[in-house]
């Protein structure tokens, strides 16, 4: 898929979720069990992670997955943790890749 294709499918995503009321409060949830996951992680998990504001939270596989991809810096080496969140029956999220 090209680069110019990618980044239309992302920001239309991006669109949908803030078109619907509370996409902001779902995009952050995502966010927030991506980066609990991150920081479990044994391999990165005392890295310095970017805040909600500056991660790339969007649609992803489905209508009820997000795909967060979080910066962060660890050992002087910047990388980007990446995950998808599925929306529980309940509302909230859980890691599923």
């Amino acid at each position: 898929m090209s680069t110019y294709r990618t980044a239309a499918l992302l920001a239309a995503a991006l669109l949908a979720l803030g078109a619907c009321g509370k996409g902001k409060d779902q995009a952050k949830a995502a966010y927030d069990v991506c980066l609990e996951a991150a920081k479990k992680d044994a391999r990165i998990g005392k890295a310095s992670f970017v805040p909600f504001e500056e991660a790339k939270v969007a649609g992803s596989t489905g209508e009820e997955e997000v795909r967060v991809n979080i910066p962060y810096e660890f050992e002087g080496k910047k990388a980007l943790y990446q995950c998808i969140a599925q929306k529980q029956s309940d509302g909230t999220f859980k890691v599923v890749f």
